[in-house]
């Protein structure tokens, strides 16, 4: 435990060092978000229904995506073409201490993110409730891991740092694209090949917490193909970590 609290030290260092990422992680969506209700703010309070959690968690979706890809799965790849995790696996010599040192910190980040931009939508609606807050440390939490495992598969790709981040900016428009792809009808099938989209993954997660929360219905056929999805993404990302190599693409090549 020492090992992983003194690394965790380390990455908090360093990410306090490379403010920029929360440009795209926090700042870009919360003024999408601000822009799009610009009309609230003269409003009377709005109060929280299906459409209101369907929106939240589409925005929630981008910044948990967006910080995980950017901070821990390119944030590990840059590590690894550096040379900084081969030279951290050779002190601690687990790559699971090294991967989980970095996520937990990355968590606590994502977490602070999404309770100032929770904090934005409340003010933005004139409605406030600590049932939102929490709504989105748990979707955090739930999702994150699941998430990093998926993006995992990264890991296993011969590419340089130079192209990694032009490969994720595809991968992300992608991403958004597959989220609006028409399904024929609403069933369990339709369901999960949404749902193996990461964006729609989150996004559905975040709804079926806040319905928790909120004490509305919740849809347990949506949740047990949540669970089915997120027993795939671990397998791929066991599969992947346990294939993550200490040396440079630039050293196998």
């Amino acid at each position: 435990m020492d090992d992983v609290k003194n690394l965790s030290s380390v990455y908090w260092v360093n990410m306090l060092s490379n403010k920029f990422v929360f440009i795209f992680n926090l700042v870009i969506p919360t003024i999408y978000f601000l822009y799009i209700n610009i009309n609230s703010f003269t409003r009377d309070s709005v109060t929280f229904n299906h459409e209101t959690f369907k929106v939240i968690g589409y925005f929630w979706a981008y910044i948990i995506l967006v910080t995980i890809l950017n901070n821990v799965i390119v944030g590990m790849i840059s590590q690894r073409e550096s040379g900084f995790y081969k030279q951290t696996f050779f002190i601690v010599g687990s790559k699971y201490k090294i991967l989980g040192a970095n996520f937990f910190v990355q968590l606590l980040v994502l977490n602070i993110e999404l309770l100032i931009f929770n904090f934005v939508v409340m003010f933005t609606a004139h409605y406030w409730s600590i049932k939102l807050l929490l709504a989105g440390i748990m979707a955090s939490i739930v999702v994150s891991l699941p998430i990093a495992f998926a993006g995992s598969i990264l890991f296993m790709l011969k590419i340089k740092i130079e192209s990694i981040n032009i490969l994720v900016s595809m991968l992300l428009f992608g991403l958004f694209i597959g989220m609006h792809v028409p399904n024929n009808g609403k069933n369990l099938i339709t369901t999960f090949t949404s749902l193996i989209n990461p964006l729609s993954y989150i996004t559905e997660v975040s709804y079926q917490v806040l319905l928790f929360l909120f004490n509305a219905k919740l849809y347990y056929s949506e949740i047990v193909v949540c669970l089915l999805v997120t027993l795939i993404y671990v397998l791929i990302g066991w599969y992947s970590i346990s294939k993550l190599s200490v040396n440079a693409v630039a050293d196998r090549v």
